[in-house]
């Protein structure tokens, strides 16, 4: 639920439930105070009536008693002149807060005990007696409500009966009543305002809290606290953005204290792999300085020796240079339509003399149409295979070494390429759904191996499979991290599969050229 609705909701419970309730306690109070002033007579007149017309109130409230007076005079006027029977009914007016004088004559019979005298002497002077059955009428101090009844007894003689109602005693009776409903109003607005306050806090405070603690705790630099979603609210979603960030600065900060082993071992490695060169160059070229190639063939020798070892710290160099222009995205990529066949071949020409120096031979095989033709980058692929080359030329100590390399057609099902969408180098992907075809290119060699728990990560970038190996072998562990990358920008897949003792085998595929692309 949304703040803004939380709020609206309680505005609305604040104003108009505690006025709900308010009126309920108020019902129930009235009907509670009022039962004994109810009449059968005067169902439907309601009790707020008193606000609104108090005398006439005052007048119904004691109707009952006075229809049950008349009643029984028209059965048995005497029973007027019973003590017992008047203070009977005496009782029950006594609950209405009103009083009974029964007069014979104009002498007092009867009169309810709690009238005073003055009251009595009030009521007396206004009572002037006469023809009419009944009045009704206010007394001179306009406290009391009067009903009057004339009736004659049995022997004759004149008798009245007076029902007075005190309004005074009423009104203190009504004015703990509204008291009553203005102590009820304070205990619900109170109640009610301590629940929504309570609820306000656990749904936007109680949050706002938990976020202020992560930011402290972002802040002294802990991270692994995970901010939990309080709701689908905008505070919810705050929080669930918040932790989302705390992630991706946990993973960021991660990234950057791994770079930072990461170069420390390559300055490692590359001073390792700069430092063997380097000292050959300074060794050959003192041997030179100092006369000790003291032939042609012996200077032309070392001049040989020093240019190669240049060449690899060249190499060495311009490998880093690679790999970092390719990491920030700067390595720009001219993907033309090649003809498969013609560009391996080429490839392997350009390596064989440098392999047969190393006494290792290559064969190449393509099982595809020799009109293939592939999306790619020319030189940038060439790296690419000229490091898979190169690695396999590294490792491989058997003195009758080989390298097979083979171009086969990707069956139908797996040509699903790594990217569906533009990369950021330019490719333009196919999207989902729409054929598009690729070639498989196998490098396979007859090299040591690869150990299993080093095989998964081999494209790694700084990753060598064996730190124990001969220090002519170390490298910038990069070379195959550009593999994987420029065969990614590539929009196709990289891979490799080794026995140990046996050799290993460097597959990536490539998007052919189909002929409505042309």
């Amino acid at each position: 639920m949304k703040i803004r609705n939380r709020l609206l909701i309680a505005f609305v419970v604040m104003t108009i439930f505690p006025l709900l309730l308010t009126l309920c306690c108020a019902n129930f109070i009235l009907l509670k105070q009022g039962t004994p002033y109810q009449n059968r007579k005067a169902q439907s007149y309601s009790h707020f009536d008193f606000l609104m017309d108090p005398l006439s109130f005052f007048y119904q409230m004691t109707l009952d008693e006075y229809c049950k007076i008349e009643a029984a005079i028209e059965e048995n006027p005497d029973q007027f002149l019973d003590a017992a029977y008047l203070a009977k009914l005496d009782t029950v007016l006594l609950e209405k807060e009103s009083s009974l004088i029964v007069l014979s004559e104009g002498r007092y019979i009867y009169k309810t005990a709690c009238l005073k005298d003055t009251d009595t002497f009030t009521i007396r002077h206004n009572w002037q007696g006469g023809d009419s059955d009944q009045i009704t009428y206010l007394n001179s101090t306009g406290k009391c409500i009067v009903k009057e009844k004339n009736f004659t007894f049995h022997d004759g003689t004149q008798g009245t009966i007076l029902l007075i109602t005190d309004f005074t005693k009423v009104r203190n009776r009504w004015i703990h009543v509204l008291q009553d409903i203005f102590v009820a109003l304070f205990i619900i607005f109170l109640a009610t305002n301590a629940l929504l306050t309570a609820w306000i806090y656990q749904s936007i405070v109680r949050p706002l809290n938990i976020l202020r603690l992560a930011t402290t705790q972002i802040g002294n630099g802990i991270l692994n606290h995970s901010i939990p979603a309080t709701g689908r609210d905008e505070i919810g979603q705050l929080c669930t953005d918040f932790d989302n960030m705390r992630i991706r600065l946990k993973n960021i900060i991660n990234r950057q204290l791994h770079t930072e082993k990461d170069i420390l071992e390559l300055l490692d490695n590359l001073s390792h792999d700069l430092k063997t060169p380097i000292t050959a160059i300074k060794g050959y070229t003192e041997g030179i300085m100092d006369g000790v190639a003291d032939t042609k063939e012996k200077q032309l020798r070392y001049l040989k020796t020093i240019y190669t070892k240049s060449n690899d710290i060249s190499y060495l160099i311009d490998e880093l240079s690679v790999y970092t222009k390719i990491e920030q995205n700067v390595f720009p990529y001219d993907f033309v339509p090649v003809n498969l066949d013609e560009y391996i071949s080429d490839c392997i020409d350009s390596f064989r003399l440098d392999l047969e120096r190393d006494h290792i031979s290559i064969d190449y095989y393509n099982s595809t149409d020799s009109s293939t033709k592939v999306l790619i980058d020319p030189q940038k692929l060439h790296r690419a295979i000229q490091n898979l080359i190169g690695n396999a030329v590294k490792y491989n100590d058997n003195p009758d070494g080989h390298i097979y390399v083979r171009i086969e057609e990707l069956p139908e099902k797996a040509n699903k390429p790594q990217f569906l969408q533009s990369n950021e180098n330019g490719m333009q992907m196919r999207p989902e759904g729409i054929s598009m075809s690729f070639v498989r290119v196998e490098i396979e060699d007859n090299g040591p191996g690869i150990a299993p728990k080093d095989l998964p990560h081999i494209f790694d970038r700084f990753y060598r499979a064996d730190d124990s190996r001969n220090s002519s072998k170390r490298g910038s562990g990069l070379g195959l991290a550009i593999v994987k990358m420029i065969i990614y920008d590539h929009g196709g897949t990289v891979g490799a599969e080794s026995i140990e003792g046996v050799g290993s085998l460097f597959h990536f595929t490539l998007r052919k050229v189909l002929p409505e692309d042309a």
